[in-house]
């Protein structure tokens, strides 16, 4: 019997690999995050987001219209805006929404030597929707194509020492007081100065920014706290009196940013910021003066990590013929722990409180009301969104799984309260739901929710997620008092893709 040659047996061999490992072959050369030409260095990027989402009686749309959305504002001692008797206020109840979004990114930045210019264009416009769906008004000022960010950074090498000059996302700390709520729509960019200084375990940050920008002026008398008593303060009718012309600056944001990092366990950070707010303003601010002063105490260290964050706030803000004194505070806490278990299994606790007020409009009556300035909206309380840092009591727990590098879990649990039950609350995204000046419950309800993430491919993600709010008897007093009936539960889910390169 003829024996085979040593080629054939080579020649098996090698099918056979190739049989076994097909993919080896299909995988192409990962292709550079950077790109040099010459003495440049492009870095480009890419994002694309594709959401649908849909949730059943809302609670921020519908009934009674709330003139404006900021948090400092008057006008809302029975939860209703001035004549709210006119049919004018009164907008059409939904029962369900629905919406299917998109938004694509593309960006370019370009260094050389200790400067990098970068530029990132957004277009984030909804592709279909129901009637009153506010995923589709949120974003009707923003609808198509613009300009995300728009900056110059000259730095150092080791980048102890940098500026930045332009529109750029902003986020300190955990988000609470300054962040970017990529979740969102729109999410937030900043047209600001900042500058950043190192020193071997302290960082410093400095900031300077334009925000509130109205395009269309000044809104209807809105005063300007900082005048004399009574003069041009919002909401006042006095004719009897010269008005005093004061120059419209508009809205500044300027703030001090630091961290001292001790050990793993312990990191300091402490924020300062200033607001100030004059004509012309946007509709989602109030003429005002507002300071706030921030400490966060964290760590991370052998799967354990924790957050403790408390702030202060104290100002003036614009009323009915004066301007109100601001005395408010604020709390929270947020504690993981990754166990050695299967799966990755990891426990977190968190908890939150934030002051309110009782409603009043009296202008001699101190305002109490915490202002979380430019929060990140979620998932900082939860998908669903329904309440702020803002007249809150809320306590919860959750748990999350890796069962594969590829699929994630979390399961969460949140009762949701009011500080002040007469208070305002207050969505995420700062809009007024409502208040009652006849509610005796704190209770606003219980939030349950599940999120699923599949990375299919190490640039694709999947995410799907459902939210469950049972109302409690304080939402359904609000709502009711807000015209919207006293609905037992909010569902809410969506479904989304998420593409990035790199």
């Amino acid at each position: 019997m003829t024996r085979p040659k040593p080629h054939v047996f080579a020649a098996a061999a090698a099918l056979a690999l190739s049989l076994a490992s097909p993919r080896a072959d299909a995988q192409a050369t990962p292709l550079p995050e950077s790109i040099p030409v010459g003495s440049f260095t492009f870095r480009p990027s890419f994002e694309l987001r594709v959401r649908g989402e849909f949730r059943t009686d809302p609670f921020d749309v519908g009934g009674v219209n709330f003139t404006r959305g900021a948090v400092l504002e008057d006008a809302y001692g029975t939860n209703l805006p001035p004549r709210f008797d006119a049919p004018t206020y009164m907008t059409p109840i939904y029962t369900s929404q629905w919406a299917a979004t998109s938004r694509a990114r593309l960006g370019l930045a370009v260094d050389r030597g200790p400067v990098t210019a970068a530029i990132v264009l957004q277009d984030a416009r909804p592709i279909a929707g129901s009637m009153g769906s506010g995923v589709l008004q949120a974003s009707q000022l923003g609808t198509g194509l613009g300009l995300f960010e728009a900056y110059l950074d000259v730095h150092r090498k080791n980048r102890r020492m940098w500026f930045r000059l332009g529109r750029q996302r902003v986020v300190w700390g955990d988000g609470r007081l300054v962040g970017e709520s990529d979740f969102t729509q729109r999410p937030r960019a900043l047209d600001a100065a900042r500058l950043g200084l190192s020193w071997k375990n302290i960082d410093v940050e400095l900031l300077a920014a334009l925000i509130g920008t109205s395009p269309f002026g000044s809104l209807g008398g809105v005063g300007v706290a900082g005048g004399t008593t009574g003069s041009g303060s919002a909401g006042s009718t006095d004719t009897s009196t010269p008005t005093t012309v004061t120059p419209q600056t508009g809205s500044q944001l300027y703030g001090a940013h630091a961290v001292f990092r001790i050990f793993p366990l312990l990191a300091i950070d402490v924020t300062a910021l200033a607001r100030i707010v004059r004509p012309p303003a946007a509709v989602d601010l109030t003429p005002s003066d507002t300071y706030v002063f921030d400490a966060r105490f964290s760590g991370d260290y052998r799967g354990f990590r924790y957050a403790v964050e408390g702030a202060y706030e104290l100002g003036r803000v614009s009323s009915f013929g004066a301007n109100r004194d601001l005395r408010a505070f604020a709390l929270a806490a947020r504690v993981a722990w990754e166990t050695a278990l299967p799966w990755h299994l990891t426990f977190g606790a968190s908890g939150a409180y934030a002051s309110g007020d009782n409603g009043s409009t009296d202008p001699l009556a101190v305002q109490t009301r915490f202002d979380p300035i430019l929060p990140e909206e979620r998932p900082m309380h939860g998908r669903m969104g329904l309440y702020a840092w803002s007249n809150l009591i809320e306590a919860g727990g959750d748990v999350s799984m890796r069962p594969t590098d590829t699929l994630s879990v979390n399961l969460g649990y949140r009762f949701v309260g009011l500080a002040d039950p007469k208070g305002r609350w207050t969505s995420a995204s700062l809009t007024p739901i409502g208040a009652s000046a006849t509610n005796e419950s704190r209770v606003l309800g219980h939030q349950i929710d599940a999120t699923v993430g599949l990375r299919v491919w190490d640039p694709l993600v999947i995410e799907a997620s459902y939210g469950l709010f049972l109302t409690g008897e304080g939402a359904r007093n609000i709502l009711q008092a807000s015209s919207r009936g006293q609905p037992d539960m909010q569902h809410f889910a969506y479904l989304q893709a998420v593409l990035r390169a790199p």
